[in-house]
């Protein structure tokens, strides 16, 4: 409902105006609170609350499952939830006891879900509660933190083969499960902003790139995959396999070396926007391809079709699948710096 209201003078140079007391009730602001103040193309200036916390309506939902209920079903409907931003999920058991495997899978959930929290329980009834206020994590850090991790996994795995050092395969696949995590967090405020147009500046993120960055995640999270495959792959081939791949050592260092400096440039080039560096980005990762094929084509030399030759190509083709990521996250790095820049680029 639109309402005109005067504005008036507070002290010897300050304009105010009040706020409409319906609009406070509703999003449950009081006094001292922050709002964010927009001042939009038209020249209008549009005030929100600065945290999604303050927002007073509660986005609740429930389910409601059979003694035959799926697992992966339920936990892929709570994932789905939690991206969407739902703050409450209340789980209804159809019989007079929640079934085991299901009380077990939700459990399981709130762990791996950044956030949830299961708060009432009751021998046929569950709650979920995302305790998490995304105003509270810039998009940027938390893109950043993937950054970390991804890196990390191709290290370990560099290691691994020089040293041997079989706990770190495990480390990769934990590493994994945290990208997951991460991905899930920043789906849901971007979920969020759009929701709550006052948290851009938070978050780091400015409505029109939000898919950007939302690109940028789900690229990691798939570069996570096929990098906790390949420590699959290690581990259930073994010290076989481990010799084979030490026979040309120093190529995969420098393939995997590229990848970290990779990981290093997007940070850099997403923290301080540099055009340049961002377009020099697109090439290291054709590099990164050429590093690669060069490693194949010397196993296949000293290998040939053998078994083990064949549990290289698979590493090797999920190599690729990572180096895919790292260009689609290069390509979405480029676009930032270019929407970034001053209205006019000097090249």
């Amino acid at each position: 409902m639109r309402e005109v209201r005067r504005v008036q003078k507070f002290g010897k140079s300050t304009l105010m105006v009040s706020l409409p007391a319906e609009w406070v009730k509703l999003v449950g602001l009081r006094p001292g609170d922050p709002v964010s103040i927009d001042i939009l193309e038209d020249n209008s200036v549009r005030v929100s609350p600065l945290s999604a916390g303050k927002q007073s309506k509660v986005f609740s939902t429930s389910i409601n499952v059979s003694r035959n209920a799926s697992e992966s079903l339920l936990g892929r409907v709570i994932y789905a939830l939690y991206l969407l931003g739902v703050d409450r999920i209340e789980v209804l058991s159809e019989e007079s006891v929640m079934p085991e495997n299901l009380l077990r899978s939700l459990r399981n959930i709130a762990k791996t879900l950044i956030g949830v929290e299961i708060t009432e329980y009751s021998p046929s009834r569950i709650v979920l509660q995302i305790l998490i206020d995304s105003s509270k994590y810039s998009a940027t850090a938390v893109i950043n933190r993937m950054l970390e991790l991804v890196r990390s996994m191709f290290e370990y795995i560099e290691t691994y083969v020089a040293s041997g050092a079989i706990h770190l395969l495990q480390e990769v696949q934990e590493l994994e499960v945290e990208v997951d995590r991460l991905n899930a967090l920043i789906v849901r405020q971007l979920v969020d902003l759009i929701k709550h147009k006052g948290l851009a500046k938070q978050l780091g993120v400015g409505n029109t790139l939000a898919t950007e960055y939302r690109s940028i995640a789900k690229s990691l999270e798939e570069a996570a995959d096929a990098l906790s495959e390949i420590a699959i792959i290690l581990q259930e081939r073994g010290p076989t396999l481990l010799e084979k791949m030490r026979k040309e050592i120093s190529v995969l260092s420098e393939c995997i070396d590229m990848a970290v400096l990779i990981i290093d440039r997007i940070i850099k080039t997403l923290n301080h926007e540099d055009l340049t560096l961002a377009n020099e980005l697109l090439d290291l990762v054709a590099e990164y391809r050429g590093h690669f094929k060069k490693y194949a084509d010397l196993m296949y030399k000293t290998l040939g079709l053998d078994e083990m030759y064949l549990s290289i190509k698979d590493m090797l083709e999920r190599f690729a699948v990572a180096g895919k990521s790292l260009e689609s996250i290069a390509e979405s790095v480029f676009d930032i710096n270019v929407w970034k820049s001053p209205e006019s680029v000097k090249l």
